[in-house]
């Protein structure tokens, strides 16, 4: 027989502050702390004041440097920065009869990865 389970989120704020009490959650505010994801939930009264809070203390922050975490924008900015210029290897200048000659020379059917080196010895040595 198929059960419906109701889950109630309670104000992390009020059920600390006012010994226990149960006021429904109306929000969720996530944030980071000493290296640990976290989640507050809140009621309407205390949704707007840590917001606020947290958003004055943002602001008197700097990044952190060198560290593990990174966020979404600096991912996208990391991506957009190294999708610009990308170098080409010689092996992809070369064309398609020049890949399978290539690859026969260096008995490298199925390598994904083709350092510049060896082609520049295919290359000296007369692309044979």
């Amino acid at each position: 027989m198929p059960t419906r389970t109701i889950v109630q989120e309670y104000c992390d704020v009020c059920f600390a502050e006012q010994n226990e009490k149960e006021v429904p959650a109306t929000d969720k505010i996530r944030f980071a702390w000493q290296g640990r994801d976290l989640l507050l939930l809140v009621c309407e009264k205390h949704a707007e004041p840590i917001r606020n809070e947290l958003q004055r203390l943002s602001e008197l922050a700097s990044p952190e440097v060198g560290g593990r975490r990174v966020t979404q924008m600096a991912r996208q900015q990391r991506t957009a920065a190294s999708s610009g210029a990308v170098s080409k290897t010689l092996f992809s200048q070369l064309g398609d009869d020049e890949k399978l000659r290539f690859r026969q020379w260096a008995d490298m059917p199925n390598a994904r990865r083709i350092g510049d080196a060896r082609v520049k010895e295919w290359i000296d040595a007369g692309k044979p």
